[in-house]
């Protein structure tokens, strides 16, 4: 089975973290935000999570809870570093931000 790793958002503290799911997952999941602890009921299809809620009742099928690591939370989205030349990554600006006051 193949892992993939995902971004999620949580809506409840606007932090991020990271999920490593199973390709192979489908159904209802409830994921569980490593830093507040609010339940995102979605549903995953294929390893990708999707944009679909359900609703927490007993006629809904839940496959199982989702914890991630509590080392998985940041303040900022991942990006891709890129355009670095050109300072258009997260990175570089990142950089820019620590360290201009010294060049």
């Amino acid at each position: 089975m193949s892992k993939v790793t995902k971004e999620f958002l949580c809506t409840e503290c606007h932090k991020y973290f990271d999920i490593k799911l199973n390709m192979s997952l489908d159904g209802n999941y409830r994921i569980h935000c490593p830093n507040c602890g609010h339940i995102h009921y979605r549903t995953i299809k294929q390893g990708t999570i999707t944009d679909t809620r359900f609703p927490d009742n007993h006629e809904s099928i839940l496959i199982e809870d989702i914890y991630p690591m509590k080392s998985s939370c940041r303040e900022f989205q991942k990006e891709t570093i890129k355009d670095s030349e050109v300072g258009g990554s997260f990175m570089h600006q990142l950089w820019v931000e620590k360290f201009s006051a010294y060049v």
